[in-house]
């Protein structure tokens, strides 16, 4: 098929007893699974906030995450990226503390502070020492609940945030995936960027990003996640006074609306004065809790998990037409995308997108091998398990699971991909790729060009 390619716009002292659950590993896990694992314990306090901590052996860091159920998802126009601009501000200062105080009080005993908002939630998250634990979770408390938001401070974070939607604007891959996300999502809040745009952030005001934060950042929509030398009692001893504050906030009266995602597939194009083309290629995929995902973490690898995956050998190993090529996907609570990115020559889009093609079809055609079914087992395994080393990895992994009321564990989810079957990676692949994707393609390409697909 032949189109005609679109030019893009442009555009979380005494209390009650607390509900608590300990989570055991299954008597099925495999000895590496247990050693790279720890003591799980999840605690719902009084006030609704939830508390998991991985006591973990053979560390001395304590790494803490506070989880916010809030993200650029369900703003509305008017506050478009005033949950980024949040992450921004609370670092500006509290009555205790200032925003230099604030970094000085983690980096000067060695360790780090920082923070993200994604779609669906913002994270502030410190890695230390745990012999320096308790001045984690009270810099981190005194944040969430107590930041000034000074009306300079938040000045001056606004255009902090100009300079960094410019930033995103100058990185074509980041460019790709908003123009892809537009054409999958729209009209769902899942289109929208989580920065905001130019036109959001300036209109945006402190008393309605206030009024944001004081509603948004509730005891029930939160989980502090710890892991490494963490003494699960103290830490919910520790986080008693946040909880009784944070539940007397009282939720928004009305969230925005949000539309369900569409699927426009079709080629869209941003053009930009650059050597290389960015191009993702995606299609609607699975969601976070969708019972496919794991035949998903196969067929990814398959295709483009690693160096022997079948679209590097046929494009960069056999062809020789660009550096990498990588599957992925990405997963929100209802909706999913699945990815094919690389950068290219203008010359060679053409031929990489008929490669591509190919690759899919033959996969669809004639499955995968036994041996691609086992390979690609063991490095999931391999690759889920290295990650798991660092304490860091486990606080956000658990945070990111309580919050999205995941009760699996890694056991669990090693399982599930160990039941995999060849078939069923081909039944996904067929209920993936039966629609045509959308092309989001920034870089040098004439307007006038047109593309296969």
């Amino acid at each position: 098929m032949r189109l005609q390619l679109i030019p893009a716009g442009v555009s979380r002292t005494h209390m009650s007893v607390p509900e608590e659950i300990t989570i055991s590993q299954s008597p099925q896990s495999r000895p590496i699974e247990d050693a790279l694992t720890g003591d799980l314990r999840r605690t719902t306090l009084p006030g609704g906030l939830r508390v998991v901590s991985e006591r973990l052996g053979n560390t001395a860091a304590f790494n803490c995450g506070f989880f916010v159920g809030v993200g650029s998802r369900r703003e509305s126009p008017l506050l478009h990226g005033a949950s980024h601009m949040l992450e921004h501000v609370l670092f500006k200062g509290t009555p205790r503390r200032s925003a230099e105080q604030i970094s000085a009080s983690i980096e000067r005993v060695g360790g780090d502070l920082n923070a993200y908002t994604s779609k669906e939630h913002t994270c502030f998250y410190t890695r230390l020492l745990a012999e320096h634990a308790d001045r984690a979770v009270d810099v981190l408390s005194d944040m969430l609940a107590h930041s000034v938001i000074a009306p300079e401070h938040f000045s001056a974070e606004r255009t902090v945030i100009l300079e960094e939607i410019a930033m995103g604007n100058d990185d074509p891959s980041d460019v790709a995936h908003e123009l892809s996300a537009r054409r999958l999502y729209g009209p769902s809040g899942l289109a929208q960027p989580v920065i905001g745009s130019v036109d959001s952030i300036r209109a945006m005001e402190r008393d309605a990003v206030i009024d944001h934060w004081q509603h948004q950042y509730r005891a029930d929509d939160i989980v502090v996640s710890a892991a490494g030398a963490v003494d699960h009692d103290w830490l919910l001893d520790r986080l008693a006074p946040l909880d009784k504050l944070l539940a007397a906030r009282t939720p928004p009266p009305q969230a925005p609306a949000d539309g369900p995602a569409r699927h426009e597939p079709g080629v869209v194009v941003r053009r930009r004065d650059f050597e290389q083309l960015d191009v993702v290629m995606s299609w609607p995929g699975p969601a976070y809790h969708d019972a496919s995902r794991a035949p998903l973490e196969i067929l990814l690898t398959v295709l483009g998990g690693g160096m022997a995956s079948r679209l590097f050998v046929q494009v960069r190993e056999r062809r020789g037409l660009a550096y990498s090529i990588d599957a992925s996907d990405i997963a929100y609570s209802d909706a999913g995308q699945v990815c094919i990115e690389w950068s290219c020559a203008p010359e060679r889009l053409d031929t990489i997108v008929d490669v591509v093609r190919g690759v899919l079809a033959d996969l669809l055609d004639r499955g995968i091998t036994a041996d691609e079914l086992d390979q690609a087992k063991s490095q999931f395994r391999g690759q889920t398990l290295l990650a798991l080393e660092s304490p860091g990895a486990h606080m956000s992994r658990n945070g990111r699971a309580w919050l999205n009321d995941d009760p699996r564990t890694v056991a669990d989810v090693m399982a599930a991909v160990d039941a995999v079957t060849a078939e069923g990676v081909v039944t996904l692949a067929r209920r993936l790729f039966d629609t045509d994707p959308t092309l989001a393609i920034v870089g040098p390409l004439p307007t006038h060009a047109t593309v296969s697909l």
